[in-house]
């Protein structure tokens, strides 16, 4: 089955979407950060067996038929929560357009996605309107490299941050780190994804922040020794105001953050 269940990170809660990375063509908004880190380009996902599976799954994704095959599966496997693109990217306006159908038509499924194709103007447009839907939890995914993304109503930013120094110049809500053998939690006031922080043992599917419509915790008192060296680096377009917490869909419940 393409749709498949959580790995070791994601937990037994949540089922994964993937088509193949590292192609110019699907992710139109990679970094060259990204593009260096990526681990969807390394281990597991160099299997000959995982990249065919990959490579199927992306010319599925090209039928006119994918929504009626996405929602099948999404249906047959009691699908809760699906995480669109553990590998992949949002490569092109009508493949976003056919994720807003499938979202729409299943309401009682929470979806959620990192993209940095907020990047490409022919998608952006598209994935704005995905990110509204209720059940779709969307992250603008950046770095160092990419700059602030635009801000955009119930939208979060998540920093990948590649050493301990590498501290985002502009507000974010969540970081994830490339080298995560120090304990830190907080990095300029943003939460660090706590199955990266160096202390916490947890997964997506207990930890939830990713898929919950809860507001990120921040920690602001570690911002205010950087808040003046950092104003003005938060270039980001404001479309519609800053990213708002909206009420949580009544079949997903809440665990609290481990780690603190």
């Amino acid at each position: 089955m393409p749709l498949r269940p959580g790995n070791t990170k994601l937990g037994l809660l949540i089922h994964q979407w993937s088509i193949p990375s590292g192609l110019r063509h699907i992710c139109v908004g990679a970094s060259e950060i990204c593009l260096m880190l990526c681990y969807a380009m390394r281990h597991h996902y160099r299997r000959d067996g995982v990249k065919d599976a990959m490579d199927r799954n992306y010319k599925v994704s090209l039928r006119e038929d994918f929504v009626a095959v996405m929602l099948g599966w999404v249906r047959s496997l009691f699908v809760r929560v699906v995480r669109v693109h553990a590998s992949g990217e949002f490569y092109s306006d009508e493949y976003v357009r056919k994720w807003i159908a499938i979202v729409e038509k299943s309401p009682r499924i929470t979806y959620f996605a990192y993209t940095r194709s907020w990047s490409d103007p022919e998608v952006y447009p598209a994935l704005k309107e995905l990110a509204r839907l209720p059940n779709f939890v969307m992250w603008w995914s950046c770095d160092r490299a990419t700059g602030a993304p635009p801000r955009n109503v119930g939208v979060r930013r998540a920093y990948l941050s590649i050493a301990d120094d590498d501290v985002p110049r502009f507000r974010v809500d969540l970081v994830f780190r490339n080298n995560s053998k120090n304990v830190m939690k907080w990095m300029n006031g943003a939460l660090v994804c706590p199955p990266e922080n160096g202390a916490t043992k947890t997964t997506c599917s207990l930890c939830q922040i990713c898929f919950k419509r809860d507001a990120v915790p921040r920690k602001e008192e570690n911002v205010r020794d950087t808040r003046r060296r950092n104003s003005g680096a938060d270039k980001g377009a404001n479309d519609g105001g800053a990213p708002v917490a909206r009420s949580q869909p009544h079949h997903i419940r809440g665990v609290p953050v481990a780690g603190g």
